[in-house]
């Protein structure tokens, strides 16, 4: 009995004994077997974001009424192309066609009255300074005559009785000139008075005709620009009311006219200036980039959990037509900086220890040992090493 407890002591002991030998052995790390060169190169300080495809500003254009009533016809449906100009619908106009009918006869008798005043004034003018005319004439026969007398009443040849006929001749005469004068002189104040009154006329009425049209051409729906029908919102045989906001028949996009909008963090924000190259990818097409450039950066901040963000818009340089549309989401890459010559290992050779010190292993000769490094930017898969290693050392790589 004695000896199996002895036995059963001795088995815990060696049990107790190799358990602490294994929790104080450090574990070995495994080494790299496959070694690259440090490279020297062109290095670039990229910036990334996450960002939106979206249209230009008068790219996404939604096409509504100015006029309420049935809609008679449409004429598209969505995921048509349109152009720029191109009939879409029709609203119901009877009335409105009865309208600009009626306005145009309007028109028309203030232009035939207008007409009609600058024909006869001009004529019963031009008769008016006839019968001055020939009073006139009159006038001077009478004076002449009355001259004539006067000389032989200074003579003694003539009695005053016959001078004085004369000269009630003439004074008639006179005040039937006065009078036709005046005639004339309101005959030619009528005829301005008139020619203002018709030409007022014409002028209104031809305003409420081209109103009447115009207000007409508002039952016929035509699409601004050339486009896609990304929606229609009212369909035939529906009635619209137009009201402070004009209802929306169809929504049109033009696909060729596209940007990105990606929002940059407050920290990377003053790194980037308008020009700077970039370039994204989306998820419909991962393996496809898309070349782009720095368009310009929106003042206004947009602040998303406590993180403050600043719209930045891109120009896409490349052709994309047949690729992107709105919406879709981008992952952008903004080139802020370049260095032509910087090391560089791959980003996969860089080890972190337990204090976050970044290091690498290195082959020298035969033996591999641990080296501590400083890096800088990181792009494209590349880290760039500021301090710790030459272009003459060869970096393990996993």
């Amino acid at each position: 009995m004695k000896l199996r407890l002895f036995f059963l002591f001795l088995i815990i002991i060696l049990f107790l004994t190799s358990a602490c030998s294994k929790k104080g052995e450090k574990k070995e790390e495994a080494l790299p077997t496959k070694f690259v060169q440090v490279e020297e190169g062109p290095m670039f300080l990229e910036i990334s974001a996450t960002g939106a495809v979206k249209p230009q500003v008068g790219a996404q254009v939604k096409v509504g009424a100015r006029i309420s009533g049935r809609v008679e016809k449409l004429f598209v449906k969505q995921g048509d192309y349109v152009k720029a100009g191109q009939l879409i619908a029709i609203i119901e106009h009877a009335d409105l066609q009865r309208e600009v009918d009626k306005n145009y006869q309007e028109y028309l008798q203030a232009q035939t009255q207008h007409e009609k005043v600058k024909k006869t004034y001009p004529e019963n003018i031009k008769a008016q300074k006839r019968v001055i005319s020939a009073i006139k004439a009159d006038l001077a026969q009478l004076k002449r005559e009355k001259e004539r007398l006067l000389a032989l009443y200074q003579e003694g040849l003539i009695s005053k009785n016959d001078l004085e006929r004369i000269e009630r001749d003439v004074e008639v005469k006179e005040n039937q000139l006065a009078s036709e004068l005046a005639k004339l002189s309101a005959l030619e104040e009528e005829y301005n008075q008139e020619l203002k009154r018709t030409q007022a006329m014409v002028l209104s009425t031809k305003n409420q005709y081209e109103a009447s049209k115009v207000k007409l051409n508002y039952a016929f729906i035509y699409s601004p620009i050339n486009g896609y029908v990304s929606e229609v919102s009212t369909q035939q045989g529906e009635t619209v009311v137009a009201g402070l906001n004009a209802p929306t028949f169809i929504t049109v996009i033009d696909l060729s006219k596209l940007e990105v909008h990606c929002y940059i963090d407050e920290t990377d924000i003053g790194k980037i200036k308008p020009g700077m190259p970039a370039r994204f990818r989306v998820d419909s097409f991962p393996d496809k980039i898309f070349e782009a450039k720095v368009r310009t950066i929106y003042p206004g901040a947009i602040i998303r959990n406590n993180v403050v963000f600043y719209d930045t818009v891109l120009d896409i340089l490349t052709p994309y037509e047949g690729y992107l549309r709105p919406e879709m989401t981008a992952q952008v890459t903004i080139i802020a900086d370049k260095k032509e010559k910087a090391l560089q290992i791959p980003a996969r050779a860089i080890k972190v220890d337990e204090k976050g010190k970044r290091f690498v292993y290195v082959k020298r000769g035969d033996k591999v040992e641990k080296q501590y490094i400083t890096t800088g930017w990181e792009s494209q898969g590349k880290v760039e090493i500021l301090s710790g290693l030459s272009k003459t050392d060869l970096v393990g790589i996993w």
